[in-house]
């Protein structure tokens, strides 16, 4: 009897340690809450933190290399040049300054969105065998202008340098004075794996969080 009462010590203490070792090393909605201020609020300590938390996944490497600084900038020149593009070349260069803050005004309200996380659904994986996935269910809320200054009339080529700064520059205003909130909800998913006994969670493809965001963010625009 003496051995038998051993023996179911033993295993209950190998399952009691095989479930602790099982645990998750984060929350699947913590998780996703550092891919979102990584990936939409370009947070470099979120960054910092999801790599860390990553680093047994992938043998001790950053799982995300971004550099913030070079990707606002080779977006803000594009976001700039193609605006600008359809004006003449005068005008263009007359009021790039002002696109710029325009496009930084514009980009500060959309990294500036208020999550909430909703919902988190653990669901199994149909396509990998023994996977299971984490399904969160988020919203974001925006502020945007209900309604914006009027574009300069006329043929584009045509506008004139200050009549364009004008627009834009009350452009800029009217986003810094955002008078309406308008949310979304989304979904995402964060796959499991399981490295040194421990769960982890990840997703290869986080632009979908930016994707689905800024479509609705922008269709947003202007609207009464």
């Amino acid at each position: 009897m003496k051995n038998f009462k051993i023996i179911i010590f033993l295993m209950l203490s190998i399952l009691s340690q095989n479930l602790f070792a099982q645990t998750e090393v984060k929350k699947p909605s913590e998780v996703f809450e550092m891919y979102f201020g990584t990936f939409v609020k370009n947070d470099d300590a979120a960054l910092s933190r999801l790599n860390d938390y990553l680093k047994p996944t992938v043998e001790g490497e950053n799982a995300y290399q971004v550099d913030f600084k070079t990707v606002a900038q080779d977006m803000m020149k594009e976001s700039t040049d193609n605006f600008l593009s359809v004006f003449s070349q005068a005008t263009a260069d007359a009021c790039r300054k002002e696109a710029e803050a325009y496009f930084t005004a514009m980009i500060e309200n959309f990294k500036n969105g208020k999550l909430s996380v909703k919902d988190v659904k653990i669901i199994r994986n149909e396509y990998v065998e023994d996977q299971k996935i984490a399904e969160v269910t988020y919203s974001v809320s925006f502020r945007v202008p209900a309604k914006f200054a009027d574009i300069p009339s006329g043929d584009v080529k045509t506008v004139k340098p200050e009549d364009l700064k004008k627009y834009l520059f009350q452009s800029v205003q009217d986003f810094k004075n955002a008078d309406k909130i308008v949310s979304t909800e989304q979904k995402f998913s964060l796959y499991q794996l399981s490295e040194g006994g421990k769960i982890y969670y990840w997703n290869g493809s986080p632009d979908e969080i930016v994707s689905g965001l800024t479509d609705f963010y922008f269709e947003s625009f202007g609207t009464k």
